[in-house]
């Protein structure tokens, strides 16, 4: 049971924390105790057998420091002592008082004071009332001096462990009824108890946070241990005296203010608190890093300028992609961001001719002149071939040499060349006689020089007649190659 009651003890010991032992900051403990106790007197000496069931007993103490070097002590220490010598045994219940002042070994000179294991002696004065049970020896009060032995174990701030042996020295023969049996004249007993010690007092605490007045930096102002006693109201572990930010939990990096996105830049001074930014923008981002913080940047994600709120704007004529028809071609906010490069109002999209100046009829290419308009007549009326043959006749050759001379004098002309005829003979052979024809005016064209990609030839055969078939006069006019001559 003893060993039970030990580990019991040692185990809550183990989890406390802050060891420290009685000193002038806990000067007042109490102590409870269980022991055994034996018996030396004329039936016998029982100083070395030990009955812990039989011979148990239990008390408490109360312990006054008094300096570094000594304690004053008081214990009270109840049980029933008996001997189990011969056939005349006797038995007797006892309250021990004890009044003792103890030597502390751990005092700083012998041992320090923070020991782990702090022995002590000492002695003083006893008194011992003996009562009850074997009424055949009469109750009584005895006188004793006590010699005390042990040691104490610090496990927290405010328990120990006190482990202790008093040998009661008496001035009186008769405890156990029987007088002058042994050569002693006296009848003594031992007591062995561990007990449990606790603090009843402690230094004082102005503020009553814990910490003692003479460790505590603010002895008016509650705090906490971790702060030396200073109030820090946001628990970040800067005490208000030196945060900044004395109600927002921060870090000492920041002097106790908080930095929510992390960016080194603390809440109170950061435009953008809860997003990450740099010093430039004042704390704010700039994702893009377009130089245009997100706030006033209307394309967050994508590089832009000034002039168009952040956004893209890709051919830099000062309107941004989103609302610019024609994004990657700068234009004018007039024409909606598209070009007009000839400056005739047509954009260059819709202008057929974006590098020259035209009409909107001709969507936007110039118009063909009416001298061009009456040779290109002549030249028409004039082309003849060979019958049921892509060669020219001879007699067209000059008006093709005009033709020539037309397209060479304007580089920017483009002649289109159709071959057509009636609907006698074959379809097949009639198509292909078109296109060799309209090819074979093509080629004399570029032995003039005239680049070939001016020059668009087709036949359409018998696809296309201008009148009807049935006469004469209507398959002579659908007989024909159109030359067509613009700007394109």
């Amino acid at each position: 049971m003893k060993r039970t009651i030990f580990l019991f003890l040692l185990m809550i010991g183990i989890t406390s924390f802050g060891v420290t032992a009685q000193n002038s900051d806990n000067r007042t403990w109490l102590s409870l105790n269980i022991g055994n106790h034996q018996y030396d007197g004329d039936f016998g000496n029982e100083m070395a057998s030990f009955d812990i069931i039989k011979d148990i007993s239990a008390g408490f103490g109360v312990h006054q420091y008094i300096s570094r070097s000594f304690n004053f002590n008081y214990s009270l220490n109840y049980g029933l002592l008996d001997t189990d010598y011969g056939s005349n045994r006797f038995n007797k219940y006892f309250l021990n008082n004890n009044f003792t002042t103890h030597f502390n070994l751990a005092n700083g000179i012998i041992l320090n004071v923070d020991a782990s294991i702090q022995p002590f002696v000492g002695t003083g004065a006893s008194l011992t009332y003996f009562f009850g049970e074997q009424e055949s020896i009469e109750d009584n009060l005895s006188f004793a001096i006590p010699i005390v032995a042990g040691f104490n174990v610090p496990v927290s701030e405010g328990l120990s462990l006190e482990f202790k042996g008093t040998y009661n020295r008496t001035f009186n023969d008769e405890i156990d009824g029987v007088i002058g049996v042994d050569q002693q004249d006296h009848d003594d007993f031992f007591v062995a108890s561990v007990g449990l010690k606790f603090r009843l007092s402690g230094a004082k605490d102005s503020d009553g946070d814990g910490v003692k007045d003479k460790v505590d930096k603010c002895v008016d102002t509650a705090g906490s241990p971790e702060t030396n006693g200073c109030p820090d109201n946001d628990s970040d572990g800067i005490i208000n005296s030196q945060d900044l930010c004395p109600d927002v939990a921060g870090t000492a990096a920041n002097r106790g203010c908080a930095d929510s996105d992390g960016d080194s830049i603390v809440d109170f001074e950061d435009a953008c608190p809860n997003i990450a930014g740099s010093p430039e923008f004042q704390g704010c981002a700039d994702s893009d890093g377009d130089k245009i913080p997100d706030g006033e940047d209307l394309c967050p994600e994508v590089k832009g300028t000034t002039a168009t709120d952040g956004c893209p704007d890709d051919d830099g004529d000062g309107i941004k992609n989103s609302v610019d028809l024609c994004p990657v071609f700068a234009g004018t906010a007039e024409f909606g961001g598209c070009p007009d490069s000839d400056g005739d109002g047509i954009i260059d999209k819709e202008d057929n001719c974006p590098s020259l100046e035209g009409i909107k009829p001709n969507n936007g290419c110039p118009e063909v002149t009416a001298d061009v308009k009456r040779k290109l007549d002549v030249i028409f009326q004039n082309l003849l071939f060979a019958t049921n043959s892509a060669n020219i006749d001879p007699t067209s050759l000059d008006d093709l040499d005009e033709l020539v001379k037309i397209m060479s004098d304007d580089e920017d002309l483009r002649l289109s060349i159709e071959g057509h005829t009636d609907n006698r003979g074959n379809n097949d052979y009639n198509l292909e006689l078109s296109r060799l024809r309209a090819e074979a005016v093509k080629q004399h064209l570029v032995n003039g020089g005239v680049s070939a990609s001016r020059i668009k030839a087709v036949g359409y055969g018998e696809t296309r007649p201008l009148t009807t078939n049935d006469t004469a006069n209507g398959r002579l006019k659908n007989r024909r190659v159109e030359l067509n001559i613009s700007y394109k």
